[in-house]
């Protein structure tokens, strides 16, 4: 099968990796591969085996990518969720496609387990793709930056809670260190900071969520300090804060890292027309000034260098 575009249909292609697309399971979409500039031809049909072997082959006649329908793309992010290190460690892959990638199933993963209360299958999948995250931004010196382009695309839940865990692990590596235990620790706090807010989405005023998030992610064995950082996120510096008003380090580390994250990506989602990186710094120092900890934000700072 051969489709050739026209300016109306080129449209509906969308180019990908070969790296993750391999698997035991039957492909649950076609695949193309693009021939000429407006030409694409069928790879593989859908319900179709994709095998180590035949990317291999594709590797070594000089093809680094296939397309796929973009309406697929959920699909293909499904697909690239099982095995999203390979694709992640892939160094062939441009770092820029490979965090688009790791943002996709991200942001999809997010958005499916927060749209109701999270179980603990849930909470067991977003830690493998934290893990999976803090290995790349370990490793990669330039993850980050291709990171921090991706964040605040939406002011949805999935895409605020992604944006939140990427900045809050950039920032717990400044802060407290680089070991991967307090990577994945402050990206689960950053996704699971508003998880209080579900069922009560329509409060514009609402302090409880924050114990109320608290109390379920105790329920699911979350580590403590995850707990404390729901419980603390809306806490500041000074005292100013809520729902307790604590002040300076009477809020523990990582409720003050994930609070930092948490203020300056609804600043830069929220605002409309939209603001660059460094205007949104601008207003955050502005509107939030004695909010946070000095040292906190010149680590903050170092993250958009």
């Amino acid at each position: 099968m051969t489709g050739t575009a026209t300016s109306a249909t080129v449209e509906i292609y969308t180019s990908v990796p070969l790296a993750g697309l391999a698997g035991a399971d039957l492909l649950p979409f076609p695949l193309f591969l693009k021939t000429s500039p407006n030409t694409w031809v069928l790879y593989r049909d859908r319900n179709s085996h994709v095998g180590e072997e035949h990317l291999r082959r594709m590797t070594v006649e000089g093809v680094r990518e296939l397309h796929i329908h973009t309406v697929d793309h959920s699909a293909y992010l499904k697909r690239i969720e099982i095995s999203l290190r390979e694709l992640l460690t892939d160094r062939r892959v441009p770092i820029e496609r490979r965090v688009e990638g790791l943002h996709g199933v991200a942001v999809q993963m997010a958005s499916e387990i927060l749209q109701d209360k999270p179980s603990a299958e849930g909470v067991e999948r977003a830690q493998r793709l934290l893990v999976n995250t803090s290995t790349l931004v370990l490793r990669e010196p330039k993850a980050f930056k291709a990171m921090r382009v991706m964040l605040g695309a939406s002011a949805s839940l999935g895409q605020h809670s992604v944006s939140v865990a990427f900045l809050s692990m950039g920032l717990a590596r400044h802060t407290l260190s680089a070991d991967p235990s307090h990577l994945l620790t402050a990206g689960l706090a950053g996704l699971f900071h508003d998880v209080g807010r579900i069922g009560y989405e329509s409060l514009e005023h609402d302090p409880e969520h924050c114990q109320r998030g608290s109390d379920l992610l105790r329920k699911l064995g979350i580590p403590e300090s995850v707990c404390d950082a729901a419980m603390g996120h809306h806490e500041r510096w000074d005292g100013s804060g809520l729902p307790r008003a604590l002040q300076g380090n009477a809020n523990p580390e990582l409720a003050r890292i994930v609070s930092l994250a948490d203020a300056y990506e609804t600043i830069y989602s929220g605002q409309e027309p939209r603001v660059t990186v460094y205007e949104a710094m601008r207003i955050l120092a502005q509107a939030y000034r004695g909010c946070f900890e000095p040292a906190l934000i010149a680590n903050f700072l170092k993250l958009f260098h």
